[in-house]
């Protein structure tokens, strides 16, 4: 497993951590939620791209897709999903993880 994916991993794991089981009060505003999701979609999307865009990649399908699944649940916890919401979550990281070669190869870095 390479070091995306590991940071990767830890970082989502973390933050689903903190929102489904610590149940903080704090996050309670929509607004700062919408910003947290788009902010770890940001994170998971540019690991993606610069784990997978060198000649040697160091992001493997497995470790993409296992992101992914993890980012979708992160984001389903911190929404409050009901467990309907995480089967549903599951299922889009593992198309979006799955996926992720074919979408990658359209975006341009600057």
């Amino acid at each position: 497993m390479g070091l995306w994916s590991l940071l990767g991993a830890i970082l989502f794991g973390g933050v689903f951590a903190l929102f489904a089981f610590w149940r903080v009060d704090v996050v309670d505003s929509q607004t700062i939620r919408g910003v947290i999701a788009a902010f770890l979609f940001g994170l998971y999307c540019a690991i993606v791209i610069f784990g997978t865009s060198d000649k040697k990649r160091s992001l493997t399908l497995s470790g993409q897709t296992l992101l992914g699944v993890a980012m979708a649940c992160a984001i389903a916890a911190l929404f409050g999903a009901i467990s309907e919401g995480y089967i549903l979550a599951v299922m889009v990281g593992l198309i979006l993880g799955f996926t992720a070669d074919k979408w990658v190869a359209h975006v341009q870095l600057p």
